[in-house]
């Protein structure tokens, strides 16, 4: 086996799993875990299930976007993802706000 076939070094993998996502791999996430966090089944997500999901996306985050748990951050995240103002947020406004730069409080 030559270098150019070589297993990716620690240090480039971990690099590389720290690289924020794609849209695409964004939209790919989305469309298949909205469903369980859609705990009412009613297509959108409500302030307490998008704080749930933003709480286990913080979980998973090394240094982390904030902590889990922290209220004034997921209801600034809410109302930012939120952009026609409804009160729920829509599995495209969730794409698109998970797409963007973080930008919540």
């Amino acid at each position: 086996m030559d270098s150019a076939t070589a297993t990716p070094a620690p240090a480039e993998t971990a690099a590389a799993a720290a690289q924020p996502a794609t849209g695409d791999q964004v939209t790919s996430i989305v469309d298949a875990e909205f469903a369980s966090y859609d705990k009412d089944g009613d297509g959108d997500l409500n302030k307490a299930e998008f704080a749930a999901w933003m709480d286990a996306l913080k979980a998973k985050a090394p240094g982390g976007a904030g902590k889990p748990g922290d209220a004034k951050w997921n209801e600034a995240a809410f109302a930012q993802a939120d952009k026609d103002k409804s009160t729920t947020v829509s599995k495209q406004e969730l794409t698109g706000f998970l797409g963007s730069p973080a930008k919540a409080g």
